[in-house]
């Protein structure tokens, strides 16, 4: 094999995040009686992608990301600042229960298991992560999750990833992969840390970033010829 240790993003690469984050806020929204409808969510959107790409490069704790993405939407769409804090915490409740799996990360799962270490590398927060994980049956795949709460770093910071790496036994920068959707933390990541990276675009976004990844994917199943 090429490639023996995979590390996998969790949100949008394997578990599909966009589905469970319309869901949840869907549901939050009904709760406090907002409404809810497509503009609501692209505003959010961009607003949450914003805001975790701050902390990314380490300008916003995790906290603070969780709070101020519903603020910047809801002055945004001019909605009472005083559901805010409801909002979010529905919001959270709800994306625990977001079991959605991306297509055919289950078959691939179970055909690199065969003869690779798997790991979840993942900026989420580590109780909904690992909710869905679990809820979803994907965690049986993976030998261990690296969620940047426990780790103490976000990705791409090279801290984080020097933590994973001490724990991963037998660990190679040759021989290991990160698989990810986002360019800023998956790919770049991977640059920082010195290791090669596979970008997950499923939507055939436009690179607008200054990276370069080793592969770039549509579909989760080319990965088994890449790691061959």
């Amino acid at each position: 094999m090429k490639y023996e240790i995979l590390l996998f993003d969790a949100d949008n690469t394997i578990l599909d995040f966009d589905k469970s984050e319309e869901q949840a806020l869907r549901r939050a929204f009904c709760d406090m009686g907002l409404e809810f409808n497509q503009n609501v969510l692209a505003v959010y959107r961009k607003n949450n992608i914003f805001q975790w790409e701050l902390f990314e490069l380490g300008k916003l704790t995790k906290p603070q990301v969780l709070v101020d993405r519903f603020v910047e939407t809801f002055k945004e769409l001019n909605l009472p600042l005083d559901k805010v804090d409801s909002v979010g915490n529905l919001y959270e409740e709800y994306l625990k229960l977001g079991f959605f799996v991306v297509p055919h990360a289950v078959e691939v799962l179970e055909q690199l298991q065969a003869n690779c270490k798997l790991y979840v590398v993942s900026n989420g927060v580590a109780e909904i992560q690992n909710s869905r994980m679990k809820g979803s049956g994907l965690e049986q795949y993976f030998i261990a999750r690296f969620v940047s709460e426990d780790v103490g770093y976000p990705k791409p910071q090279i801290e984080y990833f020097d933590y994973c790496f001490k724990h991963i036994d037998g660990f190679d920068k040759s021989k290991t992969l990160i698989i990810g959707d986002s360019l800023t933390s998956d790919i770049q990541g991977g640059v920082n840390a010195g290791i090669d990276t596979c970008w997950f675009n499923p939507k055939r976004l436009k690179n607008t970033k200054k990276l370069t990844p080793c592969y770039e994917i549509t579909d989760l199943r080319q990965l088994i010829e890449i790691v061959r």
